[in-house]
Formats: C-alpha cells, sequence, structure tokens
C-alpha cells in the first residue's frame, strides 16, 4: 500500500466517494481492484443495458443517452450507441464511453468498485472465466482484504496523531510487499492479514 492519511481521496475511477470506495483505493492498493472491474467488463453490456430498461441489441444500437448527467437525463436525439463486438458504447452528446462497469457508474452515480461489485452480483453465471480465478476464491479473497482494511479504518478512527499514522502504515507496507509483490494464495493471505491485524491492536499511544 502506498503511504496514506487519514482523509480518504477518490481516484480517476471513482464518480462518488464513499467508505467502500475509499478503502478500496486508500487501503489495499490497485492492482486487485482493477481485476474486479476487469472481471466485470466481461458481462456482456447488451444484458446490462436490459436490465437498466434499454432494449438494444446488434441491430438496433442507438438511442437517447441515459445519463442523467446528461441535459438532466432529458435527451430528445438519439445519441447513445451500442457496440456489441467490442462490449462498449458511446454517446455523441456527452462524450460518455466504454465498458460496463462505466455504465452502472454512470447511472448509479457510483465508483467503478461499487458498480464491478453489483454486476458479478446481478450476472456472475455471466462472468467469463477463462482468465480469472475461481469465484469462490475471489469472493473469499476479498473478503479477506476488506477485513484488513476495516481495521485499518476503525484504527484511522480511533486515533489521529502523527505517530499513530506512521504504526498503522507499517502494516500497511508489509501487506503490500507480502500480498501484492508475493501473490499469496488465500489462506496464506488470511495468516497475514490476522497478524497484521494484532500489530494494529498492540498500539499505544
Amino acid at each position: 500500500m502506498r503511504a496514506i492519511s487519514s482523509s480518504a481521496r477518490p481516484d480517476s475511477s471513482s464518480s462518488s466517494s464513499d467508505d467502500y470506495g475509499d478503502i478500496a483505493d486508500a487501503f489495499t492498493g490497485q492492482d486487485y481492484y482493477q481485476e474486479l472491474i476487469n472481471r466485470a467488463n466481461t458481462i456482456p453490456l447488451i444484458k446490462v443495458l436490459k436490465y437498466y430498461g434499454i432494449r438494444l441489441d446488434p441491430y438496433n444500437r442507438k438511442t437517447t443517452c441515459p445519463f442523467k448527467s446528461h441535459k438532466g437525463g432529458r435527451e430528445s436525439t438519439p445519441s447513445f450507441y451500442f457496440y456489441h463486438d467490442t462490449n462498449s458504447f458511446y454517446c455523441f452528446g456527452c462524450k460518455a464511453k466504454s465498458r460496463p462497469c462505466d455504465f452502472v457508474a454512470g447511472m448509479d452515480n457510483c465508483t467503478k468498485v461499487q458498480a464491478a461489485h453489483k454486476l458479478i452480483q446481478l450476472f456472475e453465471i455471466d462472468v467469463d472465466e477463462d482468465n480469472l480465478f475461481d469465484r469462490m476464491d475471489f469472493a473469499e479473497r476479498l473478503k479477506i482484504m476488506l477485513d484488513f482494511s476495516t481495521a485499518v479504518r476503525e484504527f484511522y478512527r480511533t486515533y489521529d496523531a502523527e505517530e499513530a499514522r506512521v504504526y498503522v502504515e507499517v502494516a500497511c507496507q508489509k501487506y503490500d510487499a507480502l500480498n501484492l509483490k508475493h501473490k499469496l494464495d488465500n489462506e496464506a493471505l488470511r495468516r497475514t492479514v490476522e497478524q497484521l491485524n494484532e500489530y494494529i491492536t498492540l498500539y499505544k499511544p
């Protein structure tokens, strides 16, 4: 984990900020969450559009832009295009573009991480697993990582001194060195997180 501060900051992959998005970006690094987004982006956009009441297909692929940010959601001229071959979209009016996660983030005004989580919950059966790790392994790993994120967040809520910040960053750096660099399996990652959580609880101001 990179150096972190007591105030979480949204990044370029966020449309809005909240606990889930801030924790993901600030405490667990970008690599794993980018994998989550990549996984969700394998879901057919045509199914995602249908979920939001937009009925397009490879032949009928143009409609009015559904985003509220585009003329308050009251666009009258069709400018939103669906591209079946690339599983993507583009609006020639507001210039919104990209893949399923970007579409859900724009519709729900949420982060890409939240959008990916929602997509996988809704369309898990449609995720292309060919080059991605097992679903159960992924869900278990995500929970382990979020447990550590929660411990760090609660630490910041309890202690706001500079000395405390330096103390907890040691745990974050160890987490990065062991997990992100060495790609621990789930059992090894769980043991690592348990040890780091114990280190955090031993802090005395």
